[in-house]
């Protein structure tokens, strides 16, 4: 799993601190080639707005019907400035169709 991987949903659930559908990326690349990086990022959004616009998660999570949806990247690296402004991007973008988006590191203890 992870962004390599644009047909697998990494994680999915409800999340208990505001209802919302969650779905997770899991990106453990560094930033160091972020033509690369930004492009594996786009089509791994790309595949999880299919996966929502299809019907397949309610498919896969009935409890999902009429919920909120959020799109969590959760990285190992921490971003480049140019990072930061792809990921503002990336949430602006999504905002406008009514997708929360929100780019998070992994918690300390946790990157290495």
């Amino acid at each position: 799993m992870g962004i390599d991987r644009c047909d697998v949903i990494d994680g999915l659930g409800i999340s208990k601190a505001d209802g919302k559908v969650v779905l997770s990326i899991a990106d453990h690349r560094p930033w160091d080639d972020a033509g690369s990086h930004f492009s594996l990022i786009e089509r791994k959004v790309r595949a999880y707005l299919a996966f929502i616009a299809s019907g397949q998660l309610i498919e896969e999570l009935p409890v999902a019907r009429g919920k909120a949806f959020r799109i969590e990247l959760i990285h190992r690296h921490a971003p480049s400035a140019a990072a930061e402004k792809f990921l503002s991007a990336i949430q602006t973008q999504l905002r406008s169709t009514g997708i929360e988006f929100i780019a998070m590191s992994l918690p300390n203890g946790l990157t290495n």
